[in-house]
């Protein structure tokens, strides 16, 4: 059964008919490691990561978050290192299931 957020997602950043492929992170598990190559992009279903940069603990995200989109929409590198901080769970969205102009436009609205 799909949350009221799974719902909001697919029909917001997923292209039309494509799936949400549902990932258990446990807790202390690396989900990105910073400098990585990556295409996919996460959005925490339930949970929390640690965003890591250089080592050190930046930010702490919960649900709703979208994770991964600079590299997705920028050089492929991942900027950060998410490790959950607790047992968590993600929706992985493969390059291939990813509306851009819709994925754009949300990176654009966290950087004003």
């Amino acid at each position: 059964m799909e949350s009221e957020l799974e719902r909001r997602l697919a029909s917001s950043i997923l292209r039309e008919g494509a799936k949400l492929v549902r990932r258990r992170v446990a807790r202390g598990e690396t989900l990105v490691e910073q400098g990585k190559p990556g295409d996919d992009l996460f959005v925490v279903l339930d949970g929390v990561f640690d965003v890591e940069v250089d080592g050190e603990v930046v930010a702490q995200v919960g649900s709703g978050a979208i994770l991964g989109e600079r590299a997705v929409l920028g050089d492929g590198r991942r900027t950060a290192t998410l490790r959950a901080a607790r047992s968590s769970r993600v929706a992985v969205i493969g390059p291939d299931e990813i509306s851009r102009p819709h994925l754009t436009e949300i990176s654009a609205s966290r950087t004003r």
